[in-house]
């Protein structure tokens, strides 16, 4: 049974009325816009993702390179063709994930469904069953956004970065919070995390960024050493957690597609470096199911161990 939860640190992001002043109009817009999108057949939502991903991939000099970059280091055998390939499909599929996300955040239980296909659940309930505390490790794709669907069926919480517009704060928390899932901002801390978990509640936890050498382990992502965070294995020694895996992709034909994987075996390895190694595993063999999906356009290799960025 989840016990009650202490959210005095969730993120708060309340209607006021100064959000309807002029200044905030084009998110507005934007936010209709996103939400008339539910009215369009999959095929014109497919089409205007085709047109914004054009028109992000040209507009975005800087993303682009990052993207490239990330995916020449990850994936060296393929050509240069294959490669430049992925990198534009990368923006065609973060533009389709918006629409993607409108579904999420105001469709109906039936359009849901129809959208969203979930499988694995039943490793989160075998873990719950045998009493198990559970923190759910996803990666950054462009699909995440899909993971919130977890508390139509299970008490969770996640962890965000507020965004700096308040419109689109605001629409986004409400979102997040339409199943009676919580989110907290990262600046709540890993004890609110803690807490959560202790409580009963899964939590969800994003950990592949990479947040500089302080904090950090060096551990292999696809070959190349990457500064990664090794807190999911001292979480899982403070919670006594199960670690449940679960990813998200954007499917051809339309929808979403979303699953659940066993739980990491002996994890914690006993080791910072073992248990940083094993989720970078566990986030690579999800990968390779959509390697366009990973969100390349993130630094993910700028703390190097001879000191020198990919991206300078």
């Amino acid at each position: 049974m989840t016990a009650v939860f202490d959210l005095a640190g969730a993120h708060r992001a309340p209607f006021r009325w100064g959000l309807l002043a002029p200044r905030h109009w084009p998110s507005w817009v934007a936010v209709a816009f996103l939400r008339a999108s539910l009215y369009l057949p999959l095929g014109a939502r497919a089409w205007l993702a085709r047109i914004f991903g054009r028109l992000y991939y040209r507009g975005n000099a800087k993303r682009r390179r990052i993207a490239a970059i990330n995916i020449a280091l990850c994936f060296p055998d393929w050509s240069a063709e294959r490669q430049a390939q992925a990198v534009r499909e990368h923006f065609r599929l973060a533009a389709l994930a918006l629409f993607h996300m409108a579904v999420l955040w105001w469709g109906d239980e039936r359009m849901i469904d129809c959208c969203l296909r979930m499988t694995g659940l039943e490793h989160y309930e075998a873990a719950r069953a045998a009493g198990r505390r559970i923190i759910v490790l996803h990666c950054h794709c462009v699909g995440l956004e899909a993971s919130l669907a977890l508390s139509r069926h299970f008490p969770y919480v996640g962890f965000v970065k507020p965004l700096k517009d308040p419109v689109l704060d605001f629409v986004m928390t409400r979102g997040r919070e339409r199943f009676g899932g919580r989110v907290f901002a990262r600046e709540a801390g890993l004890r609110a995390l803690v807490r959560a978990v202790k409580a009963g509640y899964g939590a969800s936890y994003v950990p592949d960024e990479d947040l500089g050498p302080k904090e950090s382990v060096y551990a292999p992502f696809f070959g190349v050493q990457a500064a990664t965070l090794p807190t999911l294995g001292r979480l899982a020694r403070l919670t006594g957690a199960a670690i449940i895996p679960c990813f998200t992709r954007l499917l051809p034909r339309g929808g979403c597609e979303l699953w659940l994987e066993p739980p990491l075996a002996d994890f914690p390895t006993g080791s910072e470096a073992g248990d940083a190694a094993a989720m970078n595993a566990a986030i690579e063999r999800a990968v390779l199911r959509m390697p366009e999906q990973y969100l390349w356009t993130m630094k993910r290799f700028k703390t190097r161990d001879d000191g020198v960025s990919p991206y300078d």
